[in-house]
Order: structure tokens, then C-alpha cells, then sequence
């Protein structure tokens, strides 16, 4: 691992030079379990996560009301630990969708009710929590499980509705008899007289 030191005003920063081999069997979140060290002396917590995600080739989309500084050594071993305690310490939420990571304030966190009629909520739940990374995000059936209450930030939202949306569609029907509809017309000449 290369290490480089970045000297700016009263910051004294110590970033990691992050290089590996992508194999893209391993999965879209594998990012979250890779080595990753960073000392932070004081330093912006904006750019504290855009560097995150330009060390380890991330697509980030951080909210603009997030705001504060870092201060002190983050020990953790693994992207993903460093990345909860940046969070925790600013009061942060986090989500993957697989390809770019969000951050928001937990100020922007929203709740969204779902009527889940004709759709299979326990598929759904499984479907929600196998693909969900991230924090802090809650999914709950109400109502005899006719309801899905959900609660995190936007990005997660908008995510968890297009699930819905996509077990919501019907199925294309086959046709009832399963053969070939013919159409008969007939031509006619018209002449001139």
C-alpha cells in the first residue's frame, strides 16, 4: 500500500494510494470489504467522502446538506468500517444501490407507506432486505402484511418503490387458446366508367 501526505493550512492529511484487481463475480458490494486506512487530522467531511470514493473507484453521491468536519484517526479496517464511522461521528446515512453510494444528513431520512395489494409481500421483504446495504434504513409489514412502512433516506425510498412498482406489474397472460388470429378482408377493383 503507497501512502501520501497532503499538507493544507492547519490539516495534515494521510490518504492511502488504493490499487487492485476488480473481479466482478465477487459482487457490487465487494468495495465494502477491501483494507482501507485513512488519517484525518481535521478535515471537511464532504471531502473526507469524495476522497472515499476516489480511493476506492466509487461513485458517490453525497447531499449537499452535509456539512462538518472530521477530526482525529479513524481506525478501521475496512471501507465499509470506515465509512459507519464517518457516519456516526456527523450524523450521516449511507445506502449502496449497487453501483453508486449515497450519503445524506439524517435530517433528510423520510417515511413511505406502501399498499402492497396483489403483490407477494414476503417476496418483497426478501427482495428489500437482500439487496439493502446501509444505515440506518427500516422496512416493517402492517396490516396483515397489506402495507409496507419504510423509513430511510431518498435514494433507499426511491429504490424500495421501484421494487414495489416491478412486483406490481402483471405478468404478460398467454393467449386463451393458444393459436393463430386471422384477420379476412376482401378487395374490391373499382373501375372507371
Amino acid at each position: 500500500m503507497i501512502y501520501a501526505i497532503l499538507l493544507s493550512g492547519p490539516m495534515i492529511l494521510l490518504f492511502p494510494a488504493v490499487t487492485w484487481a476488480s473481479d466482478e463475480s465477487n459482487g457490487a458490494a465487494e468495495w465494502m470489504e477491501r483494507e482501507y486506512r485513512y488519517l484525518i487530522v481535521e478535515q471537511d467531511v464532504q471531502a473526507v467522502l469524495k476522497e472515499f470514493g476516489r480511493n476506492l473507484a466509487l461513485p458517490m453521491e453525497v447531499s449537499q446538506r452535509v456539512e462538518g468536519a472530521v477530526r482525529g484517526n479513524i481506525t478501521a479496517e475496512t471501507a465499509r468500517g470506515f465509512l459507519e464511522q464517518v457516519c456516526a461521528a456527523n450524523d450521516l446515512a449511507w445506502f449502496f444501490d449497487g453501483g453508486v453510494l449515497h450519503v445524506s444528513t439524517r435530517e433528510e431520512m423520510t417515511q413511505q407507506s406502501f399498499e402492497l395489494t396483489d403483490i407477494d409481500s414476503q417476496r418483497l421483504m426478501a427482495d428489500i432486505e437482500g439487496s439493502s446495504v446501509g444505515d440506518p434504513m427500516r422496512s416493517r409489514l402492517v396490516d396483515g402484511g397489506d402495507t409496507l412502512q419504510i423509513w430511510g433516506m431518498n435514494a433507499w425510498v426511491d429504490d424500495v418503490a421501484r421494487r414495489v412498482e416491478r412486483l406490481r406489474q402483471p405478468a404478460p397472460s398467454p393467449s386463451n387458446d393458444g393459436g393463430v388470429t386471422v384477420f379476412r378482408g376482401s378487395i374490391t377493383k373499382q373501375t372507371a366508367e
